[in-house]
């Protein structure tokens, strides 16, 4: 081209056509790319294991065989370290009174074979016996009329028919007059007994010392038992043994359960720690103190900083479903990760975690 020529002019049109077929796919296919490898990084890339946000948990059971009066607590109501949540009753004192009965009788049979010389102070512990044994069979008594009142009670809410009820309710009604007559006659004849004592114990002569201590000491126990018994008729209280919510009510008011058996869940409100159990093959060796990346499951995934704090020394079964979905057992390594300060989690979350290596670090295995 001459330099005395001016370059041909090249019109907007055609410089707008060269930047949208040319550049501008070459620029929307580089963002692509970056979009799609922020996307895989943030939300789409599969975390190292899940773990579980885990609280405290307390399980709230019953001390002996009894019946349920009452259930003061609902699920997922809070409560109070000591706070009342249910009321028991003691079921099945026979048991207990047989055996002290048979304890009885032998101490008895022994008395009957006394040294002659002895035959007053005998004759009263004989009668101190006769004494226990009543005391035993009025604690007996006194249950059985308890327990005859608790089924007048459960009688009067039969509403099937009119004719069933009203029997069921008098056959209840009959039986509670019984055990309380029953009551009432066993203990006119201990308090006359426990009278009888009393003048016989002013009247009989002391015996040299040492030479009725087993005897006394056997008394001590077996009236410590009893009134041990009798106690445990009275209504057994169950309190809240830490602050937290009612998870689970495993029985319900009017129900009978054996000793031992777990009535309530509690789950302390604030979250410890996390729970994961790491697969093999390992991706890293865990150790304490590697650093942690924690991920929510929601739908704005937050992150946060932790580290672990516990590496398990033996594989365990994953209990937990949701961290194994596939229907065959699975064992992993447990490990505890600290909570991260800006996230807030629940006890029972599931959250995405990533062990970031740490070569400083000694493994803890």
């Amino acid at each position: 081209m001459r330099p005395d020529k001016k370059p041909i002019p090249i019109p907007l049109t055609r410089r707008l056509q060269f930047l949208q077929t040319q550049i501008l796919p070459l620029l929307v296919l580089g963002m692509t790319g970056i979009v799609t490898v922020m996307l895989w990084k943030d939300a789409v890339s599969p975390a190292m294991l899940t773990g579980e946000v885990t609280a405290l948990k307390s399980s709230v059971n019953s001390p002996v065989a009894a019946e349920i009066v009452r259930i003061h607590s609902q699920k997922l109501m809070m409560v109070k370290a000591g706070d009342i949540i249910a009321e028991l009753r003691a079921t099945d004192p026979r048991q207990s009174l047989d055996l002290l009965q048979n304890e009885l009788n032998l101490l008895r049979a022994e008395a009957n074979h006394g040294d002659a010389k002895r035959r007053e102070i005998m004759d009263f512990e004989r009668l101190q016996l006769d004494w226990l044994v009543e005391k035993v069979n009025l604690c007996a008594a006194i249950a059985a009329a308890k327990r005859a009142a608790v089924n007048l009670e459960i009688t009067q809410g039969v509403t099937t028919s009119p004719t069933g009820a009203g029997r069921y309710q008098q056959e209840a009604r009959l039986a509670k007059e019984a055990a309380d007559n029953e009551a009432a006659e066993r203990q006119i004849l201990v308090d006359t007994l426990g009278k009888r004592i009393e003048e016989l114990r002013l009247s009989i002569k002391p015996v040299p010392e040492g030479r009725d201590e087993p005897w006394k000491k056997a008394l001590r126990a077996l009236e410590a038992r009893i009134q041990a018994i009798s106690r445990s008729q009275e209504l057994i209280q169950l309190r809240a043994p830490m602050n937290g919510m009612v998870t689970e009510i495993m029985r319900q008011a009017g129900e009978n359960v054996v000793a031992g058996e777990a009535l309530f869940f509690l789950t302390a409100v604030q979250p410890e720690h996390i729970t994961g159990y790491l697969r093999q093959p390992f991706p890293l060796e865990p150790a304490v103190g590697q650093e942690v990346e924690v991920s929510t499951k929601g739908r704005h995934r937050l992150k946060g900083k932790a580290s672990v704090i516990r590496v398990g020394v033996h594989f365990a079964p994953i209990l937990n479903p949701a961290l194994h979905p596939s229907l065959t057992p699975e064992v992993g390594l447990p490990i505890e990760v600290s909570l991260p300060p800006n996230l807030k989690l629940r006890p029972g979350e599931l959250v995405s975690l990533v062990i970031r290596p740490n070569p400083d670090k000694k493994p803890a295995l």
